[in-house]
């Protein structure tokens, strides 16, 4: 029997064990790294996870005697204790916003209708329409308060060159993202010199 002390992060993501699950993430560690978590396959004894909470926790973990069934971890994992609970305040992020202003472009308009992105903070991944395509890409980093986006990936349909400007404004914003600020249903997208970049309010 040993003792391990776990991060649990605030949601659970799909995952693949002897079927399709949906597994804790875990890691360990004096402090949290961005992308570092882990599928946690088995249950903790115990333990009352639940999600929007980041946990750190004490187990015990114990190996289990022979015959063990084919499905079945090896492992037995027991609370201990809970070291400490915190609200992730990164999943307020996770909604639907209007582009308000982007540059000096205030309600911009492509194709005869609002841009918008949508974000989802547990799965790390941001979605949009941004006058003239759709595109989609990965949140590489999440903290409060920092953001940041990977390569963003678009659809191809040509438009008219005055939403393709458009379209190149928005995206060459987001690739320069790297703080924001979330009050009042309003994100705001800032550069590392704290620069607004793009302003988002919440759709109802």
């Amino acid at each position: 029997m040993e003792e391990k002390v776990f991060w649990i992060n605030s949601t659970k993501l799909p995952c693949q064990g002897v079927g399709p699950m949906t597994c804790l993430q875990i890691q360990e560690g004096a402090e949290i790294e961005q992308g570092k978590w882990l599928n946690f396959f088995s249950n903790i004894e115990g333990f009352d996870y639940k999600p929007g909470n980041i946990y750190r926790i004490k187990v015990n973990v114990e190996q289990l005697p022979p015959p063990i069934p084919a499905d079945a971890s090896r492992l037995r994992y027991s609370l201990i204790e809970v070291i400490s609970v915190q609200q992730d305040r990164t999943l307020r992020i996770t909604d639907i916003f209007k582009i308000e202003k982007v540059g000096e472009i205030e309600n911009p308009v492509g194709m005869g209708k609002s841009l918008t992105i949508e974000f989802n903070a547990a799965e790390r991944g941001v979605f949009g329409f941004s006058g003239c395509n759709t595109f989609r890409g990965p949140i590489t980093k999440l903290t409060d308060p920092e953001i940041e986006f990977g390569k963003l990936m678009s659809t191809l349909m040509a438009c008219p060159q005055l939403d393709m400007t458009l379209e190149r404004t928005v995206t060459q914003a987001l690739q320069k993202v790297k703080k924001y600020t979330f009050e009042n249903r309003r994100l705001v997208l800032k550069d590392q010199e704290e620069k607004e970049l793009l302003i988002l309010l919440k759709v109802d």
